[in-house]
């Protein structure tokens, strides 16, 4: 396993779980040191994680540690065009039309990875190097080998790359892929704001890109603002007050005046996909393999999805008595994710140009279709379900345990 994010620790839990324990030895390396979560410092990389994914962590043995720490719910969730009001031609989801406690969770980065480390610390099963980068990597009809920065050499039947969108896994195999580049940045943030969230995730779609505030447990909101990359540099190099400023327009006041703010980053924004997910005895998972734009936060949910399916591939390969990583098992895993993956990216991409790219003469008309969606009851059902993550084929291991 090459890649220590919550994706492919993940993966290194599913297969070394009570009932898998005995069938997988997995190394995982990871060229960035071991994480450490704090409860006075909240991470500014924060993820809007699914039913789905709540299960697939669940499964992995992690949900409980996280919840206990600091998983914020929201409950609704609240959607308009950036040239008219939060209360004209807007969209709100709502949970408990749908019976469920909530739409979903806003948890850190950093406590995911933390409480699947805590959740690996106990299985023997699992060798962990972090601090440990990769320097080749070669198949054979056999083995796949790597080679470490330090010149270890290391060979096993299967290689899992869960090592994020600039994977050196992928750019060792040359393996190719398709770039979409939107010429912006995500400003991230925490802000404090005159009024409580309220469990409530806003998202306004501004001509430049959209900006959301997700609730956060200490009462703060996350901002995720994406912008030109001009505009961008621009928000990073004001001061605490002047940002403060910008945050309170650009999300129209709907948590009323900026408060506080914490430091700030931005990275820059594209979509990538891999042509192909897999090679001999390797396969590629969550950025390695698909990259999203951010508006609707689907990527942690993609690429926790991903592992899921692949672990449920290979743990039915070995069932059978084949070998795990031969390329047709391999590939059983492609068919199934990359179909589903390639559809979430090219919606995201299509709302994207709608929103920023199709000009003002086109508001009313944006306006008009969020009036009709949050109108048909249906329709509002059937988004709310695909942002849970519960529709379509799902692995044993994303889905609700039935008790």
């Amino acid at each position: 396993m090459v890649g220590g994010g919550p994706v492919g620790l993940a993966v290194a839990a599913l297969l070394s779980t009570d009932r898998q324990a005995d069938r997988w030895t997995v190394r995982l390396i990871e060229p960035r040191p071991a994480p450490e979560w704090s409860e006075a410092d909240v991470d500014l990389r924060v993820y809007a994680l699914s039913r789905a994914s709540q299960y697939v962590l669940e499964s992995a043995g992690a949900w409980p540690a996280i919840a206990a720490r600091r998983a914020s719910p929201y409950r609704r969730m609240h959607v308009w065009e950036g040239d008219f009001r939060a209360s004209i031609g807007a969209l709100e989801f709502d949970s408990a039309e749908l019976g469920e406690p909530d739409l979903g969770h806003i948890v850190e980065d950093r406590l995911i990875r933390h409480c699947l480390l805590e959740t690996l610390s106990a299985r023997s099963a699992v060798e962990l190097e972090f601090g440990t980068g990769l320097a080749g990597v070669r198949a054979t009809a056999d083995a796949v080998e790597i080679t470490t920065q330090d010149g270890r050499a290391m060979s096993a039947d299967v290689l899992l790359a869960a090592d994020g969108g600039d994977s050196t896994v992928r750019g060792l195999l040359d393996l190719p892929v398709v770039t979409v580049p939107y010429d912006q940045e995500a400003v991230v943030a925490h802000v404090g704001t005159e009024q409580p969230h309220a469990e409530t995730a806003w998202q306004r779609f501004l001509s430049t890109g959209p900006i959301a505030l997700l609730p956060l447990a200490d009462g703060r909101s996350s901002i995720v603002w994406s912008t030109s990359t001009a505009r961008a540099q621009s928000l990073l190099q004001l001061n605490d007050d002047d940002f403060a400023a910008e945050v309170s327009a650009a999300s129209d006041r709907a948590l009323g005046a900026v408060s506080s703010v914490s430091t700030r980053v931005s990275f820059p924004l594209r979509a990538v996909h891999a042509r192909q997910y897999c090679a001999r005895r390797v396969a590629l998972i969550g950025d390695a393999a698909h990259t999203i734009h951010p508006l609707a936060g689907q990527g942690m949910n993609l690429g926790l999805l991903d592992a899921a399916v692949l672990v449920e591939v290979l743990q039915d390969a070995v069932d059978r008595g084949e070998d795990p990583g031969d390329l047709r098992v391999l590939r059983r895993y492609e068919r199934r994710q990359k179909g589903r993956n390639l559809r979430t990216m090219l919606a995201m991409d299509a709302l994207h140009r709608l929103f920023t790219r199709a000009g003002p003469l086109l508001a009313p008309v944006r306006v008009s279709g969020l009036t009709l969606v949050d109108s048909l009851p249906f329709a509002k059902h059937a988004f709310m379900r695909e942002a849970l993550g519960v529709v379509g084929e799902l692995p044993q291991t994303a889905r609700r345990r039935v008790a």
